[in-house]
């Protein structure tokens, strides 16, 4: 039985597989970088679209083929005769896609603590691999540098960050293993120092880097010489011990292993929260069930000096629920439902769109929060 290796299955040709008894390796020469070059090209396509996914045959795997002849002699047909089977084992490519969540600079204060930047990590290689996750908040040219704090892993299922049932994360010892197609949703936490001006920019950048890739080069910084470049192997170091070879997401003038997000000093900075606050079923308990009346709060808080203006606050009920009508207040005043008189500062609920909408000309930045209730019942 023959043996050859190759990193990927796409673009691989007769030509490119030296055979021979035992285990022998694919050519290290030109087949070789004619497939990593095929390769790294499949993956910058892949990359310009709005997800990142791996392709090809998964790392590990034995790619077993034979080849038979049929044949007649004087018009009698003989017996078949079959090749020796070979096996190719498909490497790993080690690829991963940082993207920034943020839509653009996330307005803070100054100071401000806690202020959060939002990426997905992507494993777009072809097997399982721990990453290593740095964050560097010295990047900003001309602005500020944040002071990190933390970074957290998403693991409760919960959209956001929840401090203390999301994951802080340990360097080293939290490192994640995504299989490839695997995302991961990271959070970055840091403060902001005060006396900033308006509208300067502190940028954070994170990077998501192979674990194989730091034990093999010595580092985890792009701009170090040790860094490898794409078509590098490490021999039998991949899934299933396959060789690892750095795919393209890792070359520096295209960088995919890495992205930004940025804070942006703003006068006034707006924060939303919403929290059942009560529960009261048919039976007089605190169970939700069918008919059980849900009290929601909502509460708008604008920090810094300056106003935010023509502020509208929606709060869209699902299917699951029934606004139960009179009951919003804001502020503890009673509001009906039909936003009359019609102004700037009206509030109801909207029973086309079924959602509760509170409108305001002006908050001002550093005074109490607004205060939002209404009850719905559960269907």
């Amino acid at each position: 039985m023959e043996r050859t290796r190759l990193s990927r299955t796409a673009g691989l040709m007769p030509q490119d597989i030296q055979t021979g008894r035992g285990p022998a390796r694919a050519s290290r020469g030109c087949s070789r970088v004619r497939l990593l070059l095929c390769l790294s090209c499949a993956v910058l396509w892949l990359f310009s679209g709005s997800q990142a996914w791996a392709i090809g045959t998964d790392a590990g795997t034995n790619i077993e083929n034979t080849a038979t002849v049929s044949f007649a002699i004087a018009g009698a047909a003989q017996t078949p005769v079959s090749s020796n089977t070979t096996q190719t084992l498909v490497d790993e490519l080690l690829d991963a896609v940082v993207v920034s969540n943020n839509g653009g600079a996330v307005a803070v204060a100054t100071p401000a603590t806690g202020a959060i930047l939002q990426f997905t990590i992507t494993n777009t290689g072809n097997g399982e691999e721990t990453y290593r996750l740095l964050a560097d908040p010295d990047v900003a040219e001309g602005g500020f540098n944040p002071v990190l704090n933390q970074i957290y892993l998403e693991t409760n299922g919960v959209p956001g960050l929840q401090i203390g049932s999301d994951t802080a994360y340990v360097s080293g010892a939290g490192d994640p293993l995504l299989v490839e197609d695997e995302s991961l949703i990271v959070y970055v936490q840091a403060d902001i120092p005060g006396a900033l001006a308006q509208n300067s920019l502190g940028e954070i950048q994170l990077r998501a880097v192979s674990e194989t890739l730091i034990n093999q080069s010595g580092t985890d910084d792009p701009t170090n010489a040790a860094w490898p470049t794409p078509g590098t192997s490490y021999a039998n170091l991949g899934t299933g011990s396959s060789d690892a070879v750095i795919g393209a997401s890792h070359d520096i003038t295209n960088l995919l292993v890495r992205d930004g997000g940025q804070f942006q000093v703003s006068a006034a900075v707006l924060s939303v929260s919403k929290t059942a606050v009560q529960v009261v079923d048919p039976f007089g308990g605190s169970t939700v069930v069918p008919g059980s009346v849900i009290t929601y709060q909502l509460e708008l808080n604008v920090v810094g000096t300056g106003t935010a203006d023509d502020v509208v606050l929606t709060d869209v009920i699902p299917v699951e629920l029934s606004y139960l009508v009179n009951t919003l207040t804001v502020d503890g005043i009673a509001e009906d439902d039909d936003f009359a008189p019609a102004g700037t500062d009206n509030s109801g609920f909207d029973t086309g769109a079924s959602t509760v909408r509170i409108t305001r000309a002006a908050v001002v930045g550093g005074g109490p929060p607004l205060v939002v209730r209404f009850d719905a019942t559960v269907q």
